[in-house]
């Protein structure tokens, strides 16, 4: 079966929406899986912003939230409801009624439907016999604002930012809320992703109590991250909560270096308004010890928080150079990348200098790969029927790697 053959079939039983789907033909069932998330307090909005391990109050200052009068995008991260209650997605072999292994897959930035992925998760459940665990990101998936994808109101949006920065490029109606949110405050990046981060340990928490029944309680742990999924699941990694990830082992693919070596500009990821924004606030946080964020700099002091603070470790490559490389050495032989010639989001080079050092000498897998159609960071496997065969060869490629990786 054609790699755009394979998509479509699990694309038109996805949305079936029933709670588990059997595909006897692909031996495959999605199974959906309800959850709440418990850390809602951590967002913009809440009245409880207090640091649960150290009854700390640390208010937001709301003065550092640029509103924009547009009801869409101003709307308060705790006020999303979406983003409390969701449903995470398990594929696993159909023959297989208890899995003994699990990767939690973690996908891109501004995604809002898993059709992309159906495949990959397909192609790893049947290779690795192990279940994929498909969960989203906060404010991603199901867990994003229905509005935010709306085309008419979206370009309301496109609009209203034209007028506001002439010089900004990139907009478009796709990443116009993602563009607004992270530019009006660009620290959402590290409370999203440490909801998320808390919300995986429930999820993980759950299995081991033998709650999610296609899932053995003592069953083996991994990762894979594609793109920003990547950063998460290294942090996630090098932080290793409750020893949960001790012998985890990542994938990234399309990623693996710190955020200031990601560029993603591009109208289906982020503006360029947004962007440069984002860049700018980090580089002044980290240079300034986050001195003009206090509730920030409470997460990021390693005293207080050392599992939460590697998020500032990841977050510019020049910051925290010794003690990431070295955190990296100590997992070395648990992280692989797997990186596209002609990625412009994710360039090859950044993945090496994040993974392997400045010195080349950590011993880090990085795989570079080029293939013999137009592809991009945003689709790396293309539907067009033109070269369905090098296609489903590079998707092949691409997750025979990481099958091999989990499995050796």
């Amino acid at each position: 079966m054609e790699y755009y053959e394979l998509y479509e079939v699990l694309k038109d039983h996805f949305d079936s929406k029933k709670e588990i789907v059997e595909i006897k033909d692909l031996n495959i069932t999605i199974e959906s899986i309800p959850f709440e998330s418990k850390v809602s307090d951590l967002l913009h909005g809440s009245e409880n912003l207090a640091c649960p391990k150290h009854h700390q109050s640390l208010k937001i200052n709301e003065s550092d939230y640029l509103m924009y009068h547009q009801p869409s995008i101003d709307i308060k991260d705790f006020d999303i409801e979406c983003n409390k209650k969701f449903e995470y997605y398990i594929l696993k072999r159909a023959d297989v009624e208890t899995a003994n292994g699990y990767i939690i897959f973690f996908h891109g930035l501004n995604e809002k439907k898993w059709d992309k992925y159906l495949p990959w998760a397909y192609e790893l459940a049947q290779k690795t016999h192990k279940a994929v665990i498909l969960f989203p990101i906060a404010f991603h998936m199901d867990r994003a604002e229905a509005i935010w994808s709306d085309r008419h109101h979206m370009m309301e949006i496109v609009k209203f930012r034209k007028e506001k920065y002439p010089e900004n490029t990139h907009f478009s109606y796709v990443n116009a809320a993602i563009s607004s949110r992270l530019e009006a405050h660009p620290q959402r990046i590290f409370w999203s992703g440490l909801q998320t981060y808390s919300d995986i340990i429930e999820v993980v928490k759950e299995i081991k109590a033998n709650k999610i029944k296609s899932i053995s309680p003592d069953a083996s742990l991994d990762l894979f991250g594609y793109s920003i999924g990547s950063f998460l699941s290294m942090i996630i990694k090098m932080a290793d909560p409750y020893g949960f990830f001790t012998k985890s082992k990542v994938f990234c693919f399309c990623g693996g270096m710190t955020i200031d070596r990601m560029f993603p500009i591009s109208k289906y990821i982020m503006d360029s308004q947004a962007t440069i924004k984002m860049q700018s606030v980090f580089t002044e946080l980290l240079s300034s010890d986050f001195k003009f964020d206090n509730r920030l700099k409470h997460y990021q002091d390693e005293t207080l928080h050392p599992q939460e603070s590697w998020f500032k470790k990841m977050l510019r490559y020049n910051y925290f150079q010794k003690e990431r490389e070295e955190r990296i050495s100590e997992i070395q032989s648990q992280v692989k990348a797997f990186v596209l010639e002609k990625d412009s989001v994710a360039p090859p080079m950044e993945a090496l200098n994040t993974l392997q050092g400045g010195y080349r000498n950590i011993n880090v897998d990085v795989e570079i790969k080029d293939f013999p159609f137009d592809y991009s960071h945003m689709v790396p496997f293309p539907l067009a029927h033109k070269h369905k065969t090098e296609v489903t060869e590079a998707f092949h490629t691409v997750m025979k790697s990481a099958s091999d990786f989990y499995t050796r």
